[in-house]
């Protein structure tokens, strides 16, 4: 392919550009997370099942990448409360790629 001398001067550019993975906060420092044992802290989310009926927290302690302690919290309907239960039973144990691949998700 022939290039105007225009292009032939720009600055090259290396194929395949690796930036590495995104620093993510834990316990006070930045770390860059390459294996799933990298992992340690405390977070939580919150789902809900359909509008105005029922809502859950589910919280995880993890460490070295393994869920220590799964707490929830549930407002509304039965259903909501019993998966919520199951999910704090199941996922004690688990690393975070198995919880991702069970039948929670």
């Amino acid at each position: 392919m022939t290039y105007t001398a225009e292009v032939e001067h720009m600055c090259p550019l290396a194929k395949g550009a690796y930036h590495g993975p995104a620093p993510i906060p834990e316990e006070g420092e930045w770390v860059k997370v390459k294996k799933i044992e990298d992992v340690s802290g405390f977070t939580h989310g919150i789902g809900w099942c359909a509008p105005q009926q029922g809502a859950c927290k589910l919280s995880l302690n993890v460490k070295n990448g393994i869920i220590e302690e799964a707490l929830v919290e549930t407002i509304g309907c039965s259903g909501m409360t019993h998966s919520a239960a199951m999910a704090s039973e199941i996922l004690i144990g688990k690393t975070l790629l198995e919880a991702l691949n069970t039948d929670l998700v």
